[in-house]
């Protein structure tokens, strides 16, 4: 039986010798594979230079489509052309089998015997490399090209020689790892010069001249990637399509990759797989390790944000939320806090992102290029719900220690005082890193981030759904970073999209035209402020007209939406010290509520705190008898003199009693606060009795009693009315008895001491001056 390479096989069918046959050695020098071609236009670049001290085995790491197969084919041809070799072998390290049959053709070629089989001339031609071996001073470069696994060149590793060196390029990142006498060099994209000289040089090669920067935007939108470029130059090439042309094409996500680059038999230099099926193999392999899944869906979700960086954060709550969509996770399985590293670490071993844990902001980012091949392998279906749950996961995480800070603090108020209330807006990172992930997102889905539906004709708002919150977050983030213009332009720059889209009415346009108005206030142009504030009203209250027919709920819901505009607009003529226009706002809050009321009914108890603000409001405007009345419907409303004591009425009974003092009757105001200062000492002497009450032994115990300041302000507002009712003597005897009771129970610095004080020696004067004239 005859071989081939004029060997033979003898023996029978179920034992078989093989006998190699023999040709002439090689002669020095000698190459062993083919080296790749030369790119068209090929570029050197700087990663390759070798040092003072060269290491004997350099390992290149780079994404697919970086260039790592042509910088090494540059320089084992370069050092084939300058006779720095006698031995080149080029090894396409696709397999482990390929690296054997290549070990095997070597050492066939080189002793002139064919092996008897791949294992054994391996192990032979590695024999022959080590010290000792016949090839132990023949200068060799060894290139493994595409290593895949390192699992594959177990045993296999060329030896460490003076002479001899090794080359391997490989997506794998855990296979370079420096020592041993190993360098590992990454290999990046192009700079934006070096991906700018490419284009134009490969272009003006067949007879195209664009304008610089149209070629200056295309590079980016191609991620600097050799590959893209090549491919994309190419099928300009092929096409005749001009740059500026091919760019609106590639900002189209309606466009598929594939069908901007040349078809499988148009691809230049020798290359064997289009841009969006470059990293389908790395993806795959990456994809079959535990879980099982994981890798591609966590890829899928990071696709459609920002590939200059995206936070820790949401990676983390990525991982969290796939995990609670798998059906085969163990009931005992804990939250997967350390899977996110994990998954992420997958990734980035096989070159798909890159993750740098360290840097909490943006610790992965990935090359926009894998992102658009991972989005358009989603099917369509599915696109719009990975964009939809990306927002939300980085809404959540942008700001969650702040949420969890401010929920107590904020939503758990009335709303009378959120306008005032400082927030916690710090974010869980960067600003410009949440901005960067929001206009990634909106470029994927403009109706995400831009709300979606047609201005509805009959409620003068859309049935689409509203802005998303990461909007709102990313103009608020930036007022709160100390860029309060910022935040306007970017508002202000919305608005019109916005309305255009959902209908001058939509509450998102509400809620953008508030922020505005709020930034502009804060700039100091609180006019603007209010007279935009007025104008929302205005707007919304307008759509209660007939003619809009609206459902009860929807009335209740938007008059709610205008008290909150209210309590703004309360607010801001505040701070421009518009004291009636304040009081003003508060009527009118109080028609909202009785609107709500016989809309949509009570819903709870009714709080009479809206209606106190309005009392307070209307006194402090300068109609003192106003707040009176509206002081006494309170009281006569909640307190009744022969029931138990209700403390919860305490403060509307002394604010009663102070406007109705404010507005001439004196004596009245006696009448009020003696009979509150009566039931607050009862109230006290009685939880005394309990147990319940300090007993104020400590002479230096600080009187931060709100019940114990409560009787010294009212003992003290009884004075001045007393007093102011024409009796001076009696102002000054509860003045004494209070300041008696301050000296002993307050500390000497404490500033209530300083005002009885004053109060005492007004009253003193004034009744000194009533006996002389009574005497005269």
């Amino acid at each position: 039986m005859q071989a081939s390479n004029h060997s033979f096989a003898v023996g029978h069918a179920d034992q078989v010798a093989y006998y190699a046959g023999r040709h002439a050695p090689a002669a020095w020098p000698h190459q062993v594979g083919a080296v790749p071609t030369i790119a068209h236009c090929f570029r050197r670049r700087a990663v390759l230079d070798t040092p003072d001290t060269p290491a004997h085995c350099r390992i290149l790491v780079g994404a697919a489509g970086s260039g790592k197969t042509q910088l090494a084919a540059n320089e084992a041809r370069a050092a084939w052309q300058a006779g720095q070799l006698d031995l080149l072998v080029w090894v396409t390290a696709g397999s482990r089998a390929a690296i054997l049959t290549a070990y095997a053709q070597a050492i066939a070629e080189i002793t002139g015997r064919d092996p008897a089989d791949p294992e054994q001339g391996a192990r032979e031609f590695l024999a022959w490399l080590r010290p000792g071996g016949a090839g132990e001073t023949v200068r060799r470069l060894i290139v493994l090209d595409g290593l895949f696994d390192p699992d594959d060149l177990r045993g296999l590793w060329p030896p460490d020689q003076p002479v001899g060196r090794t080359l391997v390029t490989t997506w794998r990142r855990d296979l370079a790892r420096e020592g041993l006498g190993r360098q590992v060099v990454t290999v990046p994209s192009f700079s934006s010069a070096e991906a700018f000289d490419y284009l134009t040089a490969v272009l003006a090669a067949s007879g195209r001249f664009e304008p610089p920067e149209q070629l200056e935007a295309l590079a980016p939108e191609l991620g600097h990637l050799p590959l893209a470029l090549a491919q994309a130059a190419a099928y300009l090439g092929s096409t005749g399509l001009s740059c500026a042309d091919y760019l609106r094409l590639l900002g189209d996500d309606g466009q598929r990759l594939a069908d901007l680059v040349p078809d499988p038999g148009g691809l230049p230099d020798e290359q064997s797989l289009p841009l969006p099926y470059a990293w389908d193999l790395a993806l795959e392999r990456a994809d079959a390790q535990v879980p099982v899944g994981t890798a591609r869906m966590l890829l899928e979700l990071v696709a459609p944000l920002a590939s200059d960086g995206i936070p820790a954060a949401v990676l983390t709550a990525a991982v969290r939320y796939l995990d609670r969509q798998r059906t085969d996770r163990p009931a005992e399985d804990a939250e997967p806090d350390g899977r996110a590293d994990e998954t992420l670490a997958l990734l980035h071993r096989w070159s798909l992102l890159d993750y740098d844990p360290a840097d909490q902001d943006r610790s992965v980012r990935v090359h926009p290029m894998v992102q658009r091949a991972v989005r358009e392998g989603v099917p369509a279906s599915r696109a719009a719900e990975l964009v939809d749950v990306a927002a939300d996961l980085l809404f959540s995480a942008s700001r969650k220690s702040a949420d969890a800070a401010n929920a107590g603090r904020f939503y758990m108020v009335p709303r009378r005082k959120q306008a005032r209330l400082p927030r916690s807006r710090v974010l869980d990172f960067a600003p410009d890193v949440l901005r960067s992930n929001v206009e990634a997102l909106t470029r994927r889905d403009r109706g995400l981030m831009l709300g979606s539906g047609e201005p509805g004709l009959r409620c003068g708002w859309s049935t689409g759904r509203e802005l998303h919150a990461l909007v709102f977050r990313v103009g608020d983030t930036l007022a709160d970073d100390g860029r309060p213009q910022a935040a306007l332009e970017y508002f202000e720059a919305l608005l019109p999209t916005t309305a255009d889209r959902l209908g001058a009415r939509h509450e998102s346009v509400t809620k953008l035209r508030g922020r505005i108005a709020r930034l502009r206030a804060e700039a100091g142009d609180v006019t603007a402020a209010i007279a935009e504030y007025r104008r929302m009203i205005d707007d919304q209250l307008a759509l209660l007209a007939p003619e809009y027919e609206l459902y009860p709920s929807q009335r209740v819901l938007l008059v709610e939406e205008v008290t909150e505009l209210r309590h703004r607009l309360a607010h801001w003529l505040e701070q421009a010290g518009d004291l009636p226009g304040v009081a003003r706002v508060y009527g009118d809050l109080l028609a909202d509520d009785d609107y709500i009321e016989a809309v949509g009914g009570r819903r709870g108890p009714l709080d009479p705190t809206l209606r106190h603000d309005a009392a307070e409001w209307q006194g402090r405007a300068g109609d003192a008898a106003g707040a009176a009345v509206m002081y006494r419907q309170l009281v006569n409303e909640w307190f009744h003199p022969h029931a138990p004591v209700n403390p919860g009425i305490f403060e509307t009974r002394f604010r009663f009693g102070h406007w109705l003092g404010e507005s001439g009757d004196a004596r009245g105001a006696v009448t009020v606060l003696t009979d509150l200062l009566n039931d607050q000492l009862h109230l006290e002497q009685r939880e005394i009795a309990r147990g319940t009450r300090n007993t104020w032994s400590d002479p230096y115990a600080v009187a931060t009693d709100p019940d114990r300041s409560a009787i010294f302000r009212t003992r003290a507002a009884l004075a001045r009315w007393r007093g102011q009712s024409g009796d001076p003597r009696g102002a000054v005897a509860l003045l004494s008895d209070l300041l008696n009771e301050q000296l002993r129970l307050l500390r000497p610095d404490h500033p209530d001491l300083a005002t009885t004080r004053q109060a005492l020696a007004y009253w003193q004067e004034q009744s000194r001056g009533r006996g002389w004239r009574r005497r005269r």
